[in-house]
């Protein structure tokens, strides 16, 4: 089975998704892990919301957006590669962070070369409150529908919104067994734990139990808040 993991920012394939690709890699399935942006306004919007950590973004506090975007993608490879992904596994779109909505033809055209032969996509939500969380949503459905890719399956998790979806479509996995490898993925992530809420969603990592997501068909798409 062919398992692609769409991310629209490096850290939520961990948050969203990633004590489930930990155990879907020990079942033994060809998983691959998709990057849509690369963090470069990071540090800007943390500023801008009160989320900065001064201290901990000292490092990083007088690059530009560009090399911060750099080192999101340098954060990205090494993370996947700490998860076991081959390198042939990982993709790297490279958009612009807050700017996905502005690449959905060319995201489009990037994953139907990723998800042609999946089995199973996992995704983020649909109507969602974060832009480049929509805007990954709104590529891969819009590859999928060009594919008539009719017999994959889709797992969408919820960041940013509330998974809303009959209780038949929910479906939650066991991540016990994960949650200190999670704990310690979220490490290679040092750009990202300069926010606050991120510092926290990586205390939080140690006491996850379960990953929830809506489990839908082709035939449900635009059907469901979420999908």
């Amino acid at each position: 089975m062919k398992i692609v993991v769409f991310a629209p920012h490096p850290d939520d394939e961990i948050f969203g998704c990633g004590g489930s690709i930990l155990k879907w890699m020990d079942e033994g399935y060809d998983i691959h892990i998709v990057y849509v942006t690369d963090n470069r306004v990071l540090l800007s919007w943390g500023r801008a919301h009160g989320q900065l950590l001064e201290e901990d973004a000292k490092d990083y506090i007088n690059l530009n957006e560009d090399e911060v975007g750099k080192i999101g993608i340098e954060e990205a490879l090494q993370v996947a590669k700490s998860f076991g992904f081959p390198r042939e596994n990982i993709h790297l779109f490279k958009f612009h962070d807050q700017d996905a909505k502005n690449q959905i033809t060319e995201g489009v055209k990037l994953a139907i070369n990723i998800i042609k032969d999946a089995n199973r996509i996992i995704l983020p939500s649909d109507n969602n409150n974060h832009s480049d969380h929509q805007a990954t949503h709104t590529m891969v459905k819009q590859a999928v529908k060009e594919l008539h890719l009719q017999k994959v399956e889709f797992y969408v998790y919820a960041l940013y919104n509330i998974l809303k979806a009959p209780k038949e479509k929910h479906l939650k996995i066991k991540i016990v067994e994960y949650q200190n490898q999670l704990y310690e993925l979220m490490k290679g992530y040092k750009t990202q734990l300069c926010l606050k809420d991120t510092q926290i969603g990586w205390q939080l990592l140690k006491k996850k139990r379960t990953e929830r997501f809506g489990i839908f068909t082709y035939e449900d798409m635009n059907k469901f808040e979420n999908f």
